[in-house]
């Protein structure tokens, strides 16, 4: 299985110490639930992609400072790459910056969120289990920095996951595609920093609530393992659909 992080921002130096590189994050996240995979990343945020879809089985698009609504050339060719990607039925998983990538890139709509910003840790709850979905709480706890949200799924996507906040907290789109606001690849140092940076934009009602969350028990192995399983499944050629039936005949 070769899998290809898609860095979509750099790791700012007043994170250096506490934020390793997405590369790094993703193959820590989901590598030994994945041992057959190898990791491979392209700068996408320097206007780098593969040269073919074909290059590699599973794209993971990172988060990143920007906003997919933002006029740049390596957005929109970001874009054009995951529309291309999709239809050649590759598996494709978003975090954060990626979730909103893809869903902006499949007809959805992102922007800034009326509601402001989500800093610390945030619960989001599950809108039914899918069968690659074992084990965990029906309401998971993440970490979040963000501001922009999917405020539009593409069509035919189903929400898997939300929140008052957040209601388009986690997508899965066809059977290949996964995606999800939150950052279980970040750790609590990372956020507490970003709670820093972002304190006088954020406001003080808002940092103080991020700040007292960091405490709660996070469900990030959890999280990884639903990832590893959809992706393990869907490299397979496995559709959800014949896991439902494989399911129901068991």
């Amino acid at each position: 299985m070769r899998v290809c992080v898609m860095v979509c921002g750099r790791v700012a130096d007043p994170l250096a110490d506490v934020m390793p590189p997405y590369k790094d994050s993703f193959r820590a996240l989901l590598g030994s639930r994945l041992p057959e995979a190898t990791f491979d990343s392209v700068a996408v945020v320097d206007g780098e992609l593969p040269a073919s879809v074909d290059d590699h089985d599973v794209y993971i698009f990172s988060g990143s400072p920007h906003g997919v609504y933002e006029e740049l050339p390596w957005i929109r060719d970001a874009e054009a790459f995951v529309r291309r990607a999709a239809a050649a039925g590759k598996v494709l998983v978003g975090g954060c910056f990626g979730h909103q990538l893809i869903a902006q890139a499949l007809g959805g709509e992102v922007r800034k969120s009326e509601r402001g910003w989500g800093l610390g840790v945030h619960e989001h709850a599950l809108r039914g289990r899918e069968p690659w979905m074992v084990g965990g709480p029906d309401a998971v706890n993440v970490l979040v920095s963000h501001q922009d949200q999917v405020v539009r799924a593409p069509e035919g996507a189903v929400v898997l996951a939300s929140s008052e906040f957040c209601p388009n907290a986690m997508l899965r789109i066809g059977d290949r595609i996964l995606t999800f606001q939150g950052h279980p690849e970040m750790n609590v140092a990372t956020v507490d920093r970003l709670l820093e940076l972002r304190r006088e934009r954020a406001g003080e009602e808002v940092y103080a609530r991020g700040k007292a969350s960091l405490g709660r028990p996070l469900d990030h192995d959890a999280i990884a393992d639903w990832i590893a399983a959809f992706v393990g499944g869907a490299v397979a050629g496995q559709s959800s659909v014949e896991k439902c039936e494989n399911a129901t005949a068991a």
